[in-house]
């Protein structure tokens, strides 16, 4: 990425020297300095900011969380270098509010390649960046489109994705789509106790509904909720006649009908659901407390982060689907570099009601613990309760999937 501004804030005259050289040899432009008040001062000017601070104070950890409080500074990357690879250290980089983390020794090929893939999608993301005003006030851009996925079936994707979509159309009857893009198994439709007589795949052949608004929602079945149903295939053989362009039609037509769209992405990684990605202002990705889920997950995150698929937009749905405790969160967290935005309890029998029954669990069971948390997963992800996407107990991660990228 030509052409692009770097403020790098150096407490080693020496390192600093060096990572300057690596980066100006790859085509930026780089402005060191050793004074953490005139990085704030210039921080503002330039495409981003890299912390490379041993000690302190201030250290490297409160200088980051610092610049992540100003406001005029949101739409600024920040990468941090870390003096180890030790996974606290990364973490404490992650809750201050660091885009990305890289540790000593620095490598140049994985330096340049980390600092082009930051920049990509920060410009990507741009679009759905926050707007500061000029009096310093920051106002959310609208979130009409959320993903929910994994790479591991049997985690939840499915009754994620049923009742945060229920959840918002109980503010909004009639204005909120559910699309089943779990191509060759879906199961939203049973989650809803539904018998969709049009499915995707006759959305496809209608070259007229891909295109129109009203005539695409003729094609969605209404929930007694409010809620309105794209459903999936009933042959999984009739997903191979819906395209990735055709997907990219399908969520641009079906915002110019609706307010708010939820995608059941499925557990299938393909060029559909990257675009999917692209379409979605938040992708949730639910996981499990086991290792064989964590590894899928963490797998996931390193081919996103080399792809630019994802930037800004994920949070992580901790659903504890065991009856005795196999990993902490804390060990979940950990593994993935990342913190849980909810953590679903454990319940042997709602679950199992609910799917049966064809009745989602914030409808069925309204003032259990887990509607309730899913409800809020709901008014977070579509920006509804003031809180960004990903962000738990403590300040807003940015989760720019990049920083995932060797955290095992």
């Amino acid at each position: 990425m030509p052409a692009s501004t770097i403020l790098l804030l150096a407490s080693d005259a020496t390192e600093a020297e060096t990572t300057a050289a690596i980066l100006s040899g790859a085509g930026y432009t780089v402005t060191a300095t050793a004074k953490p008040d005139e990085a704030f001062s210039k921080a503002a000017e330039h495409q981003l900011v890299i912390i490379d601070v041993v000690g302190g104070p201030p250290s490297a950890v409160d200088i980051c969380r610092e610049m992540r409080g100003a406001p005029a500074l949101a739409a600024v990357p920040v990468m941090c270098v870390g003096a180890t690879d030790d996974v606290e250290e990364r973490i404490g980089f992650l809750e201050a509010g660091a885009d990305d983390v890289v540790s000593r020794p620095i490598d140049g090929r994985e330096l340049e390649a980390r600092v082009e893939a930051l920049l990509l999608r920060f410009q990507r993301s741009r679009g759905m960046a926050p707007t500061i005003t000029a009096d310093g006030t920051r106002v959310e851009r609208a979130r009409r489109t959320v993903a929910v996925y994994s790479p591991k079936g049997g985690v939840g994707t499915t009754t994620i994705a049923t009742n945060i979509a229920i959840a918002a159309v109980a503010r909004r009857p009639d204005r909120v789509v559910l699309v089943d893009l779990a191509l060759q198994f879906g199961g939203v439709a049973t989650l809803l106790n539904l018998d969709p007589k049009q499915t995707l795949a006759d959305v496809v052949r209608d070259e007229t509904a891909l295109k129109e608004p009203e005539l695409l929602r003729t094609y969605a079945m209404r929930h007694d909720s409010g809620l309105h149903v794209l459903a999936a295939p009933a042959a999984p053989e009739s997903a191979d006649a819906i395209s990735p362009d055709n997907v990219n039609q399908i969520l641009s037509t079906l915002l110019d009908g609706y307010e708010l769209v939820v995608v059941d992405a499925g557990s299938t990684l393909d060029e559909r659901v990257l675009r999917i990605f692209e379409a979605a202002e938040v992708v949730i990705l639910p996981v499990t407390p086991e290792i064989a889920d964590l590894k899928a997950v963490h797998q996931l995150l390193e081919y996103l982060s080399e792809q630019g698929s994802v930037s800004l937009k994920t949070t992580f749905v901790l659903n504890n689907l065991f009856a005795r405790e196999i990993l902490k969160p804390r060990d979940v967290e950990n593994f993935l570099g990342a913190r849980m935005s909810v953590e679903l309890p454990y319940d042997p029998f709602l679950y199992l009601k609910a799917s049966n029954e064809g009745v989602p669990v914030v409808t069925g069971a309204p003032r259990s613990s887990i509607a309730e948390r899913l409800a809020r997963l709901s008014s977070t992800a579509f920006g509804e309760d003031g809180v960004a996407p990903g962000a738990p107990a403590v300040e807003q991660q940015r989760q720019s999937l990049f920083r995932f990228r060797r955290s095992s």
